[in-house]
Formats: C-alpha cells, sequence, structure tokens
C-alpha cells in the first residue's frame, strides 16, 4: 500500500480538482488480496491519468512528476523507486514490446517500452468484454518524451485492444 502510495494513489491531484484519485484499498486482508491488488485486480481503482503517471515515474529514473495536462517543465520530483529499479522496470517493459505481449505497440526506429493489462471486472468470466484492457507506455524508452495510458472499458485484453492505441497516440506525439 505503501508502494501505491508512492506513486500517487489515495491522493488528490490540486492542479487538476475535478479528477477522482485513484485508490488501492488498505485493508487487504490475506497475501491472496494483496497479490491481486499488486497486479491491478481486487478494489484498486486507476484512472488512465495515474496509469501514466506511473508510466512516467519508471522513465523518469524513478522520480514521479505531479501529473499535469500541459507541456511544461515541472519543478517538484519525487523519488519513488530507485533509479536502480527503474531502470530494472524500465528493461523489462522494453521487453514487453519488443517481443511480448505489448508488441502491438512497436514502433519503426523508435525503442518502446510497455506494460499490457487485463482487469477483470467479474472474476472467473471468460468473456472478453467482462475485462478492460489496459496499456501503458512511454517512448523513446532511452530519452522519454511522453508517456501514456490506454484504458479501453470493456474491450478484453490490453496487448490486443488497447496496445495498437497506445501506438497511435506515440506516433501523434512523436511525430
Amino acid at each position: 500500500v505503501a508502494a501505491a502510495e508512492a506513486f500517487g494513489f489515495d491522493q488528490e491531484l490540486p492542479r487538476i480538482p475535478a479528477l477522482k484519485p485513484s485508490t488501492i484499498p488498505s485493508d487487504l486482508e490475506d497475501s491472496l488480496a494483496v497479490g491481486a491488488s499488486a497486479i491491478g485486480q481486487g478494489r484498486v481503482l486507476a484512472t488512465p491519468l495515474q496509469m501514466a503517471s506511473v508510466a512516467a515515474t519508471i522513465a523518469n529514473a524513478g522520480r514521479r512528476i505531479e501529473p499535469r495536462l500541459a507541456r511544461i517543465d515541472p519543478t517538484k520530483r519525487t523519488r519513488v523507486v530507485s533509479a536502480k529499479v527503474a531502470g530494472q522496470v524500465r528493461t523489462m517493459m522494453v521487453r514487453v514490446v519488443s517481443g511480448g505481449t505489448g508488441k502491438a505497440a512497436a514502433l519503426p526506429g523508435v525503442q518502446v517500452a510497455g506494460k499490457t493489462g487485463t482487469a477483470e471486472l467479474r472474476a472467473g468470466s471468460n468473456d472478453p468484454a467482462d475485462s478492460d484492457a489496459w496499456f501503458v507506455a512511454f517512448a523513446p524508452a532511452d530519452e522519454p518524451q511522453v508517456a501514456v495510458a490506454v484504458l479501453v472499458v470493456g474491450g478484453g485484453f490490453g496487448g490486443t485492444v488497447a496496445a495498437p492505441i497506445a501506438k497511435q497516440v506515440l506516433q501523434a506525439a512523436l511525430g
């Protein structure tokens, strides 16, 4: 729970007052609930802006910048994870796009770091409409310029539904 809070969960965003904060339950009753929360299942509620912020924190060597909806150079950065841990996560995120479940977000000539997600809305259902499709990414992976989060409610699988949308956003943002 403390790690999620360091990434900005359970916090209001003063610059975006209309946005409801992402939440993580503080009363996780057993190790199964903790594990489910760690991968975004259970009672975790996250906005796309929050997940873009998580990706941006990894891209920024573990320093979190308060999310904003404009291009400005932020003055306040908060260390969330060490640069070493952020680098390890970045490497794994690059592998997700170069040869894993996020291949649909790959851009020619640009190394993309990303993570797919499939959030179950109804446990035990095999219907893709009962899952939200997620994809978070940043690019270029070595000198990040943009972070993005895509959520398709009831969309199914992150790698096949949300990743291609993220690719289009990244292409547009990077020109």
